[in-house]
């Protein structure tokens, strides 16, 4: 597997487009194009940067010496969609956050009345049985 073939790879498996996965680790479009067509290296700095965000050894990313992923780097243990909305969370306003944390407190909220009313129905029903 050449260089061309593992930057698609990462590509792929994080579900991200080109432009997204340029985004991430700082570089153009452009770069990345070059980088699959086989017209350009990867630098240190960059292989780095993706290592660091992706949980790929530097390694594998520069040579394609196993292993893939790195031991220390959390980031190989992340799903696609959660590495993808880690991406997406990065990328929004000051003011989309706070929507999306008020969001996140109203589903906490949420799951804890509807635990309420299942324990709830379930003495309920424990209470049937019980009489």
């Amino acid at each position: 597997m050449n260089l061309s073939d593992r930057v698609r790879l990462i590509i792929s498996e994080n579900g991200l487009k080109q432009k997204e996965f340029a985004a991430s680790i700082n570089v153009t479009e452009s770069y990345i194009s070059k980088l699959i067509r086989g017209g350009s290296g990867l630098s240190n700095s960059t292989a780095s940067l993706i290592a660091e965000r992706y949980g790929y050894s530097v390694d594998w990313l520069l040579c394609g010496r196993e292993p893939k992923m790195s031991s220390k780097s959390k980031a190989g243990k992340l799903s696609p969609l959660q590495k993808k909305l880690i991406f997406e969370i990065e990328h929004m306003s000051e003011r989309d956050l706070v929507a999306v944390r008020a969001f996140i407190h109203s589903l906490e909220e949420y799951k804890k009345m509807l635990n309420v009313d299942v324990v709830s129905e379930e003495e309920r029903a424990y209470k049937k049985c019980v009489e």
